[in-house]
Order: C-alpha cells, then structure tokens, then sequence
C-alpha cells in the first residue's frame, strides 16, 4: 500500500521507450558505445533513472513535509508534567539524558536507500518511517543496554537476578516482562556520509581485496535526548522493597559503560556511539529524590570514558 501510494504519481516509461529516447539524445560517438552496453547494464539504468531515484526523491519531499508539522516530543513523556507519571505503580522512576556525541554514531536500515547529492546511496542510516529523521530504535537501545550490563561488575549470583528483573527473560516457559521502558531517540540534525576501510581483527590493518564502505553517520558533535522508565511492575511474590534502589544503582553502572565506554552504536569496536561527559543539567530524574542515585553519570570522575579524537 505505501510503495503504491509513492508509485502513484510517478511518471514511468516503459524501458523500450526510454532506451529509445536516450540512444536518440546521442551523437553518433556516444551511440556506438551506447550500443555496446549490455541489456542488463542498461537495465540497471533504467531502473535507478525512472524508478528508484524519483521514488526517493518523492519519499524525501513527504518526510520533510510531515517533519515541518510534527513535533517530536510527542514521542516523549515528560517529566515535568505530574499527569504523565502520576498513575504510575509506586516507585516507578523515569530517566532523561541529553547527550552530546563524542563520536559518531550510525545503524543500518535494512531496506532502504537514499538520495544524497543526487546519487543512490546503500547504506543509510535508520530513519523515522513518519518523520524521516535519523533515530535510534528502543529496541537499540535495549540491546546496548543489555550488553553494557554483562559488563558491570558486580556479585555475580545477583547480578543475573538484576538483569533479569531489567530486561525480562525470554525463554518460552517462564517468560518475564523486564522493569525498563524504552523510547526512541531522534537527532533533528542530518546525517553525513563517511567511509570506512574495513580492518582485520587482530592487527588492524586494512583487509586486502575489500574496499572502503560509505557510511550515513549522525558527526561528532550531535545532540539527542535519551528516555528511559523504570516500573517495578509486577513485583511477584518474592518482591522486596529494597529490589528498586539495588535495581537503580545497577542501571546507572550500565549506563555508564553504555554512554562513556562501549556506545549504541554499529562500529563499537571503533569507538562509535560514546557521548561527551554530562552535565547536573544534562541529567532529569523524576521523581527528583532519586536524583542523587544518577549523579554518577556526571559528578564523580570516571575512567571509562574514552578519549575522544
């Protein structure tokens, strides 16, 4: 339904017509090589000129259209408005970062293509489906979270138990609903192009035979807001009240690791996705009491974090 609801304007001409247009708009020079091509190269041609670069285009006009008109915190809930919170189960806390990268950050929307300086371009970066605004998925932002929690270090026999109490456990027979909420990120910046020249593992040197790889990436430099709730719902039978502060003090280890050391970014073995050291006000916590347990992201002096370039 969508692609048909791009496709509906777009003016396409058969690939018969359009290869006899362009042989006619040739000198007798360029007609010989034109003649040259093979079917399937021309193919590809008519491909990109009638249908593919044009669909783009009118996707990109679309998303910049609704990006005038929508606000983005419409996305978000907000901390300063009680309503948002206030019907909430008991001790549930919600937690805004805004951040600045310290190195760039990119992801790959599967899929998708996009025009950048009038050509196609295969490796974008992951967009809003409404917006079109380069974005970082909840889902992203679990799985880094996650990661970044194995890395905690901490009394391993409960460690296990904070995370599963976190982020859920998945097995099919005891299936458990994580205490974390996650919400997506948006960078109302645009994303440039960069190039990455693949490296082997162990020395770091360039992988014969393979060619560099253009990347859409949000630059050093670029601001997002991360929002995170914790609901310690349901608790279970077995639930103590001192689960939530112990809860609390693991996440913020995590987030540490995730912000200043490991990122959320693809690329983290090149140090992708970290973000500048935060500020007080960088930092809001609702409800305010709880503050003073994230004041570890931007008070005491940590040694993960990476410097940058």
């Amino acid at each position: 339904m969508i692609q048909d609801y791009y496709l509906s304007d777009l003016q396409l001409k058969s690939f018969e017509e359009w290869n006899k247009e362009k042989e006619e708009s040739f000198d007798e020079r360029k007609k010989i090589k034109w003649r040259e091509k093979s079917k399937e190269d021309k193919y590809k041609m008519w491909l990109e000129e009638v249908f593919e670069k044009p669909l783009a285009q009118k996707k990109k006009r679309l998303q910049e259209n609704l990006r005038e008109k929508k606000d983005i915190n419409d996305f978000y809930p907000h901390s300063k408005e009680k309503e948002d919170l206030e019907y909430l189960p008991k001790n549930s806390v919600l937690i805004k970062i805004s951040f600045t990268l310290k190195k760039p950050y990119t992801s790959k929307d599967e899929g998708e293509f996009h025009i950048i300086n009038g050509r196609i371009f295969e490796n974008p970066i992951v967009r809003d489906k409404f917006t079109g605004l380069p974005m970082v998925r909840p889902s992203t932002w679990k799985g880094h979270l996650r990661f970044a929690s194995r890395m905690v270090e901490w009394d391993k026999g409960n460690k296990e138990k904070i995370i599963r109490r976190l982020f859920g456990n998945e097995s099919e027979e005891n299936a458990l609903k994580g205490r974390l909420y996650f919400f997506p990120t948006f960078f109302k910046e645009k994303p440039e192009r960069d190039v990455i020249t693949p490296l082997k593992r162990d020395t770091r040197t360039p992988v014969k035979g393979k060619s560099p790889i253009s990347l859409e990436v949000m630059k050093r430099g670029a601001k997002g807001e991360f929002y995170l709730l914790y609901v310690p719902y349901p608790g279970g039978k077995d639930f103590k009240g001192e689960e939530v502060e112990e809860d609390l003090r693991f996440l913020v280890e995590a987030l540490k690791l995730m912000f200043y050391t490991y990122g959320f970014s693809a690329k983290k073995t090149s140090g992708f996705g970290v973000i500048e050291k935060l500020k007080e006000d960088n930092v809001v916590v609702c409800p305010e009491d709880k503050k003073d347990i994230f004041s570890m992201l931007y008070t005491k002096v940590n040694n993960n974090v990476k410097d940058g370039a």
